[in-house]
This record gives structure tokens, C-alpha cells and sequence, in this order.
């Protein structure tokens, strides 16, 4: 991660919220095997009305963050990738499988940016405590790496944006400015109690 470049890399795991470490748990759920979509690593993603993972949708409740998927492929050889190309023959009658941290007290850290990709009015000192939503943008199918960034133009206090800013990331060479990039949690979440179970 180089902070104060643009581009994104999606929500990147920190911490429970309880000040510990992301220590890789993850649920599974169930991705559609036919005409699926692809997904990145780091993207946020829903539970659609069919009991599938899609991808998450600015400004609609999510299930939590895609962190890699495994299927059968057509030799019926268990394939791990960490991310979903759905274009991508499956064995028939497998089911392809996502892992999604759907913790909902997660931390992440993110870049900002605005509506179009660009820098945007960067976000204040100030800002911890308002929500945003996000901007998706493809990944890379090199990478399997998330370019989904925060919209930094739809940061206030409504509260059906998808994350809470929580605070600047600390580490070095990270400041409030251009590109910069915040710890956030998700704050228009399926797992949250009263949030409808799904959206789509």
C-alpha cells in the first residue's frame, strides 16, 4: 500500500475492533455458479435475496468483505483463488464457495478518493464519526486485489452509508490529505441487528 497515491485496494482486514489483529476468520457462503459475477479480494459484498454472495452495492446494506472463494473446477480438482471470476466452468453440480469476514465490529483500513476515482476535497481531521459509502471499481485479475476506495464526496452523518470513519490510519507516511487512508468499520450492515437480511 502506497499512501497518498490513487487507486484503492478495498477494505483491508486490521482488527476485531477490540484492538485485535485480524487473525484471518472467515465464513463461507454459498456463490452463485452460473452467471456469477467476479469479485476481488477486499471487496465489500451482500447477501442477495437468493441466499448467494454478490457483490455489495454503494449505499445498500453488506454482508462484509470478500477475502477468496474455492470451487471444483470441470476435473473436479479443488481450486483456491483470492478472487471469483465469474466467467470461470465449474464441475456440475458444484457449488463455488466465498470466505467473507462478516464479523461486524471489523476495522479496515481504505483509501479515500472521490465519485470519479480522483482525489476529491480529501477528508478533514474532523472526520471520524461520519459515514461513507464506497466507490467500486474492478480489481485487477492479476492481483485478485480489490480497487474499491471510499467516496470521500458522500461523507456525513446519514446513516445508511455503508461505513463508519472511525480514524486516519496511523502508520507512517499516512496523512490527512489527498488519497489518504482511514480505518473504518461497516456501518450499513446485514449482520447488524435490525439491518434487513437481504438486499438484493
Amino acid at each position: 500500500m502506497s499512501y497518498g497515491a490513487s487507486g484503492g485496494a478495498g477494505l483491508q482486514p486490521l482488527n476485531s475492533g477490540n484492538g485485535v489483529t485480524f487473525n484471518g476468520i472467515t465464513n463461507q457462503y454459498n456463490i452463485p455458479a452460473t452467471g456469477g459475477q467476479t469479485i476481488f479480494q477486499n471487496d465489500p459484498v451482500a447477501l442477495s435475496t437468493a441466499g448467494v454472495i454478490i457483490r455489495g452495492v454503494a449505499g445498500s446494506a453488506i454482508t462484509g468483505v470478500f477475502q477468496g472463494c474455492k470451487y471444483q473446477d470441470t476435473s473436479g480438482v479443488w481450486q483456491f483463488a483470492n478472487y471469483f471470476n465469474g466467467a470461470t466452468a465449474f464441475l456440475s453440480g458444484n457449488t463455488p464457495v466465498a470466505m467473507v469476514i462478516d464479523d461486524p465490529m471489523a476495522q479496515y483500513t481504505i483509501t479515500e478518493g472521490d465519485g470519479t476515482g480522483a482525489s476529491g476535497t480529501p477528508l478533514a481531521a474532523s472526520a471520524p464519526g461520519l459515514n461513507a459509502n464506497f466507490l467500486y471499481t474492478a480489481g485487477s485479475t492479476r492481483t485478485g486485489i480489490s480497487a474499491v476506495t471510499l467516496n470521500n464526496s458522500t461523507a456525513s452523518s446519514a446513516s445508511g452509508l455503508n461505513m463508519r470513519i472511525v480514524s486516519l490510519d496511523p502508520r507512517v507516511n499516512n496523512a490527512v490529505g489527498a488519497f489518504a487512508n482511514w480505518i473504518v468499520q461497516i456501518n450499513n450492515g446485514q449482520r447488524s441487528a435490525g439491518t434487513p437480511g437481504h438486499v438484493i
